[in-house]
């Protein structure tokens, strides 16, 4: 390993403010290392250009990024092998799902210039595995402060320096000055938590029939009806309940005779979502008269809040008992990457927006990281090692599979909501209701 940063190596931070850029200097001063910092509000397509020259570069922004920006950064990083260290002077709490999926892609987030001035230190030249770097010789108060795993490791070492500073080493050489405890504290921990980042793959699926699902695909822009959105899914293995719809009451009848009760009978209509109509659906029907009764209540309950919506009929489904419903919206991205918007669609879910995001295709380890993200996580990590596997590989298959469809169908779907996605008792998961938003792409193609 080589010895510590020389303290000429220049930290470069690209802000688009000019007084981040001015605080910059100067606590670099204060810290004695040289920073070049730039101001202006094309910060991040500075950076952009910065990845590749450098093995890091800062970014400070003074609000918060979008996902198109993160993704940009990530893609960047990943091509270029370079680190891009970025601080968010904002609420942590409003651009949290954001942020969470900057680092998950490798990016290392703080939320001040101190750390994002220690981790740039740290990164010059590359130090593998700071976070296990010895803290010998430290006080217990000041490795709690650092929140470091330490011991004696060979990965360099951290010491106290004059006036409450620390600094870092590595092998025989002079340390270089970081921070304070508090402020490498956070710099370690984001480099930690960013560390091992590998770019998304594309998720394809062999066997597909995409004649089929182009042809329930074609048309004008449009949200599909959840009957209609299955009959794309389908193809790609995603795990559709056992159903049927259906367009009367003796039919409906029939078809949950065949299906075995107890059923659920939901409405199915592309004007008239269940997720936002949830008394539209009756679960537990034990019989074939009481699905006929249900069925003419829940269209004439339709046709009166919206008279001109379409109706369909109503789906007969199986009932399941669910341990937990989720709420999956993915979209497509540029490169062959799928987004996933991903949370509870329950209604506690829902009213304390428990949601994070992340990138598809995913491995089960990404997923089950994704998933602890949730406050609700318990829900579905919680029991024994063997159902926690099985919960979350089939959760990762599924999102598989939702990835693949986004991707080879990306110039038609603008995006696919699953809500909910049940995970039923078993381990297994359930598409229960499910819309795909078309495009304008075949419209594109006639002009």
């Amino acid at each position: 390993m080589t010895d510590a940063a020389p303290l000429d190596a220049e930290l470069l931070v690209h802000c688009d403010d000019a007084d981040l850029a001015v605080e910059c200097a100067r606590l670099g001063h204060l810290l004695g290392r040289p920073v070049a910092p730039s101001a202006s509000p094309s910060a991040l397509d500075d950076a952009l250009r910065s990845l590749g020259a450098r093995r890091c570069c800062g970014l400070a922004l003074s609000r918060g990024p979008t996902v198109p920006e993160v993704t940009s950064l990530a893609r960047a990083s990943f091509a270029t092998r370079t680190i891009c260290v970025l601080a968010c002077l904002v609420d942590p709490e409003e651009f949290g799902d954001v942020l969470d999926l900057a680092t998950e892609l490798g990016i290392v987030v703080v939320h001040e210039l101190r750390p994002l001035l220690a981790a740039l230190c740290l990164l010059q030249p590359p130090t593998a595995s700071a976070w296990s770097a010895s803290t010998r010789g430290m006080s217990t108060f000041d490795r709690a402060r650092l929140r470091l795993r330490g011991g004696g490791s060979t990965h360099g070492r951290f010491v106290r320096l004059d006036e409450g500073m620390v600094g870092f080493a590595a092998g025989a050489g002079v340390p270089g000055t970081l921070g304070e405890p508090r402020d490498v504290g956070e710099a370690v921990r984001a480099l930690r938590e960013s560390h091992g980042a590998t770019p998304p793959g594309r998720a394809v699926m062999d066997g597909v029939d995409n004649e089929a699902v182009t042809a329930v695909l074609f048309g004008p822009p449009r949200a599909l009806s959840d009957p209609a959105t299955k009959a794309a899914l389908a193809p790609y293995g995603l795990p559709l309940p056992l159903e049927e719809l259906c367009a009367s009451p003796s039919r409906a009848a029939a078809e949950a005779a065949r299906i075995g009760f107890p059923v659920r009978i939901a409405l199915a209509s592309p004007d008239l979502r269940v997720w936002d109509h949830p008394d539209l659906a009756v679960d537990g029907i034990d019989n074939s008269a009481r699905v006929r009764d249900v069925f003419r209540q829940i269209m004439a309950m339709a046709s009166e809040r919206r008279p001109e919506a379409r109706l369909l009929g109503v789906t007969v489904t199986a009932t399941t008992t669910a341990t937990a419903l989720l709420g999956v919206r993915a979209s497509p991205l540029d490169a062959g990457w799928v987004l996933l918007d991903l949370g509870f669609s329950d209604a506690h879910g829902l009213a304390a927006k428990d949601r994070t995001l992340t990138v598809l295709p995913a491995s089960s380890e990404r997923v089950e990281r994704t998933l602890s993200r949730l406050r609700g996580s318990p829900l579905l990590l919680s029991g024994s090692a063997a159902r926690r596997k099985a919960t979350v590989e089939a959760i990762s298959d599924a999102l598989l599979r939702l990835a693949a469809f986004v991707d080879r169908h990306r110039d038609a779907v603008v995006s696919v909501e699953i809500r909910p996605l049940a995970v039923v008792v078993g381990g297994g998961v359930e598409v229960r209701e499910a819309c795909v938003t078309v495009g304008d792409a075949y419209l594109r193609t006639l002009g």
